[in-house]
């Protein structure tokens, strides 16, 4: 657990965030989504990589809304004319992923400074 400091408060924050809250929060970073739509832009995101069941992604929603790093609202979206949950980060839910953005962007850079691990072809098969 992290504590973040937000002005006066201080707010115990459960880092870090597991992969699919991490990518729920980058996903809402760029507009609201249903859960449907949250799924497909995980996957396109990530090339296939990862994939959110939806056992996994209304849990992790629930979390997120208990949190209050998310908002949800009834709405049409994507030109579907059924009224849907949809789902939207809230200004907290930005600045944990920012938070656990900067926490990953370190992580890296310790890697990167460990040759064993960052030299040769990359596991992903592409090149660095």
């Amino acid at each position: 657990m992290n504590q973040l400091i937000q002005g006066t408060q201080a707010l115990t924050v459960p880092l870090p965030l597991t992969h699919p809250i991490y990518h729920i929060l980058l996903v809402l970073a760029a507009g609201e989504r249903h859960g449907y739509g949250l799924r497909r832009a995980i996957v396109a995101s990530t090339e296939g990589r990862m994939r959110v069941g939806s056992g996994s992604l209304y849990r992790s929603l629930d979390v997120m809304l208990t949190a209050g790093f998310i908002d949800e609202t009834r709405g049409t979206i994507d030109d579907t004319p059924t009224p849907r949950r949809l789902f939207r980060l809230t200004d907290l839910g930005e600045l944990i992923a920012r938070v656990e953005t900067e926490r990953l962007v370190q992580l890296v850079a310790l890697a990167q400074r460990t040759p064993r691990l960052w030299d040769g072809p990359s596991a992903w098969g592409g090149a660095r």
